[in-house]
Order: C-alpha cells, then sequence, then structure tokens
C-alpha cells in the first residue's frame, strides 16, 4: 500500500496503537531500570498491533516482525540469564523475525525485506552505540517519544487526507463555474 494510499482511519487506528505503546513504555517500563529489557518486544509488539490494524499491505510488517523478534530473545535473555552469549542470542532473534517476516511476506503480506535488513540494522547501531549515550539510548522513555512522533505523524498525515478529501467533495466540478468570454 503506497503511504499515500493508507485510508485516515488506519492511520487513526495505527497512531492509536503507538501512543498506547508510549503509555506503557513511559508508565510500566521507565519506571524501574530493571524493566528496559522490555523496551524492543514493546516497539515491536506496538508495531505488531499497528500492522495488523493496517492490513496485508497497511505497512509496519517489516518494523514489527524484526524489532517483535529481536524483543522476544532480549526478554528472554533478561527473564532468564541463560548460559548463552547474548549477542549471539540477540543476533538469533532478528534472525527469527526477518525469517518470520519472509515467511509473511511469501504469504502475501506487505513485508519490505529491505525494511526488514534496515530495522535490524538501525536497533544493532542503537544497541552498540547505548554505552556511548548513557541515560539517552538506554532509557524507555526516549523510544516512548519516538514512536509518539510515529502516531503524531500519522495524525497529521490522517488530517491532511481528510482535509483534502473534503476540499475535493466542496470543490465545484471542473468547467461548472466557467463563464463564457465573448
Amino acid at each position: 500500500m503506497d503511504a499515500r494510499a493508507k485510508p485516515p482511519e488506519i492511520r487513526i487506528g495505527q497512531a492509536v496503537l503507538f501512543l498506547a505503546g508510549a503509555l506503557f513504555l513511559v508508565t510500566v517500563v521507565a519506571p524501574e531500570d530493571a524493566r528496559f529489557y522490555w523496551t524492543p518486544l514493546t516497539l515491536g509488539l506496538t508495531y505488531l498491533g499497528a500492522a495488523v490494524v493496517g492490513g496485508r499491505h497497511g505497512g509496519h510488517w517489516a518494523t514489527a516482525c524484526a524489532l517483535t523478534g529481536w524483543g522476544a530473545a532480549v526478554v528472554y535473555a533478561g527473564a532468564v540469564s541463560p548460559d548463552l552469549d547474548i549477542a549471539g542470542l540477540y543476533l538469533a532473534g532478528a534472525g527469527l523475525g526477518m525469517t518470520a517476516g519472509l515467511l509473511l511476506q511469501r504469504a502475501g503480506f506487505g513485508v519490505d525485506a529491505l525494511g526488514l535488513a534496515v530495522t535490524v540494522l538501525a536497533a544493532g547501531l542503537v544497541l552498540a552505540l547505548t554505552t556511548q549515550a548513557v541515560g539517552v539510548l538506554d532509557e524507555a522513555r526516549t523510544y516512548a517519544a519516538a514512536i509518539a512522533v510515529v502516531a503524531l505523524a500519522n495524525l497529521g498525515l490522517a488530517t491532511r487526507d481528510v482535509l483534502a478529501s473534503r476540499r475535493s467533495a466542496e470543490a465545484p466540478a471542473p468547467g461548472a463555474a466557467r463563464k463564457e468570454l465573448t
């Protein structure tokens, strides 16, 4: 689905889910530093909800799959503290998310392979840079703000589309107001 072709009601539904995810991060995850490991899975599930609202071709599938796979590995590592290399576990989780995304693509969902790769790349870079930006990249509120911005962008685009639709409905038909010049 083309970004411009997404109906306003879908954008609004997605925005509500992004705001709910941001609220969850702020109210449940952020107050306890020990809960930070829930952040990637929360982001993934938030994007997954937005993808479901958008339908097979409504966007967000690649981000949802990659972040949910990685996030599940992060939650597992944080909850169980397995005797495994954590970096390898995170990589396996991201790979699992990418595999799920490609399987959805084969099933006819609008999952972009480049979107999967870019999401994993961005997540890996953020994780790698966390030690360089302590208090920012290791803070759930940062990611809450990021998905709140995505929500606001969706609301802005929905508003733009509704206003454009109203203007076109109110505009006179081409040539209807034309006067003969003699």
